[in-house]
C-alpha cells in the first residue's frame, strides 16, 4: 500500500460522491437522492451501504450516461485517496467497498 494514500472515512466518500455529481450541476444530487427514496433504494444507512441502489437511481434517470456521472465520482475518491491514475477500478461500488475494507484493515492493526 502506497504511503502517500489516504484512508477515506464515510463522510468524505459521501462529500466525494456529491463533488462528482455537482459536476454535472447542483441539482441532479438531490434528484438523484430523491429517486433513491422513490425506488426504495435508500436504506437508513445511506448510500455508502447500498451503492448499487445509487447506481439504479442514476441510470433510471440518466440512462446510458449515467456511467460518466459515475465516473465522475470514482474520479472524486481516487484523486482524495491520492491515486489519481487508478483505472483499476471498475466501479463505484467496487471502490467504496475496497476503500471501505482498507481503513477496517488499518483500524484493525492499530
Amino acid at each position: 500500500m502506497n504511503s502517500k494514500k489516504k484512508m477515506l472515512d464515510d463522510y468524505e466518500l459521501m462529500q466525494c460522491i456529491d463533488a462528482g455529481l455537482d459536476r454535472f450541476g447542483r441539482g441532479i444530487k438531490y434528484t438523484v437522492y430523491w429517486r433513491m427514496v422513490v425506488l426504495n433504494e435508500s436504506p437508513s444507512e445511506g448510500i455508502i451501504s447500498n451503492p448499487k441502489g445509487f447506481l439504479i437511481a442514476l441510470k433510471s434517470i440518466f440512462g446510458n450516461s449515467a456511467k460518466q456521472i459515475e465516473q465522475a465520482i470514482i474520479d472524486e475518491i481516487n484523486t482524495l485517496v491520492g491515486e489519481e491514475d487508478n483505472q483499476q477500478t471498475a466501479s463505484l461500488p467496487e471502490l467504496i467497498s475496497q476503500v471501505r475494507r482498507e481503513r477496517l484493515l488499518v483500524q484493525s492493526v492499530r
